[in-house]
């Protein structure tokens, strides 16, 4: 039984503007002990999903079905259904979270070690002294030099790295099953990121807590994920292990974020490969393919009008698209990534565009 199981998640935002679906229909689950890597560009959902699990969707959104699913040692529980004292409890507690900025999560008034024992003093039953020392036994942990005096010292006085040390030592410091880091290396710089992955890998390897990474750096996923679902437009659009997904992409989009990527060492002759276009405002959402106003190998037949179904190609491997089938014989055309470079399917776009509009009148 996985520890977390997102079954059907929709999550979506009423403005003046109308409804907007920021997530449509995302199922993920994640293993006890594993990472699971939740990829995309901005705006594609990740982080209100993330934010979804823990009930702290902000109004004007509300999660309007679905199910997540908690193992419990007497079974699982749904946490859409708990009431806010019950989910506050999971919150911090079996869930911890790392923030995507930790300049604006951590409170600017209190010092750090005030910040973590408060965390540690909500969901266990300790003295104050008690918690203070929990508190500096967790910034030993994440390995915060001078930990005893980092303890007094408030936000500000601390750099970027850290400040995210702090964040996971929040984050660590009830023992939690599960911890979601969104984007913790956001804003850091190369030596710092590679010393808070590892620091993550060790706290995994060490305390067997599984972690949902939210990132869109693809070096990061390939260096400490079991598992990688790859999200477009507030969809799923591929999952499968790592070392599968790097192997053998199936999807037109993680093909093309795999073929935006530099490697290193090689002198490239021309600029690196692009995908065209940007992802579309979840109220501009077309029918049929979300990614086909951007991709080479959308057909007008099935590709604008049909929206593609999550299937299992292959043991473990799920894609949404209508010719995974053909791209997993072989049928991949190099050319097409290079037409994904120059530019999309623009006639195509506009053309489906127009019969929308034509349809709605």
């Amino acid at each position: 039984m996985p520890l977390l199981e997102i079954k059907n998640l929709v999550t979506a935002f009423q403005t003046p503007a109308g409804r907007v679906p920021a997530v449509d229909g995302v199922s993920l689950s994640i293993e006890r002990g594993k990472t699971l890597g939740l990829v995309g560009e901005s705006g594609c959902g990740k982080s209100v999903t993330a934010l979804s699990i823990l009930g702290l969707v902000a109004a004007p959104g509300v999660v309007e079905q679905g199910e997540i699913l908690l193992s419990t040692a007497s079974g699982t529980q749904n946490l859409l259904t708990l009431p806010e004292r019950q989910l506050r409890s999971v919150r911090g507690g079996r869930i911890g979270m790392i923030f995507q900025e930790p300049m604006t999560s951590l409170n600017p008034i209190f010092t750090i070690g005030n910040q973590i024992a408060e965390a540690v003093s909500l969901h266990q039953n300790i003295s104050r002294s008690a918690a203070r020392a929990r508190a500096l036994q967790m910034l030993r942990l994440v390995r915060m030099a001078d930990p005893e005096q980092r303890l007094d010292e408030y936000p500000h006085q601390l750099s970027g790295g850290m400040r995210q040390r702090v964040m996971i030592a929040i984050a660590l410091a009830c023992d939690p099953d599960l911890v979601i880091a969104d984007e913790p290396t956001t804003a850091l710089d190369v030596t710092i990121q590679a010393q808070i992955l590892a620091l993550l890998a060790d706290l995994r390897q060490r305390l067997g807590t599984a972690i949902l990474l939210i990132t869109h750096d693809l070096g990061v996923v390939a260096e400490t994920c079991d598992e990688v679902a790859v999200m477009y437009a507030g969809k799923i659009v591929e999952r499968a292990s790592a070392a599968e997904l790097f192997a053998r992409p199936l999807h037109p989009y993680t093909i093309g974020l795999l073929a935006a990527r530099p490697t290193p060492g090689v002198r490239h002759a021309g600029p690196l490969r692009t995908i065209p276009g940007m992802v579309p405002a979840p109220q501009e959402f077309l029918s049929g393919c979300r990614f086909h106003p951007r991709c080479a190998y959308a057909r007008s037949t099935d590709c604008v009008t049909d929206l593609p179904q999550l299937r299992e190609i292959s043991s473990g491997h799920f894609v949404r698209c209508h010719h995974a089938g053909a791209l997993d014989a072989g049928a991949l055309d190099v050319g097409a990534l290079d037409q994904m470079q120059s530019a999309p399917p623009v006639a195509l776009h506009a053309q489906t565009q127009a019969e929308q509009k034509g349809g709605s009148r």
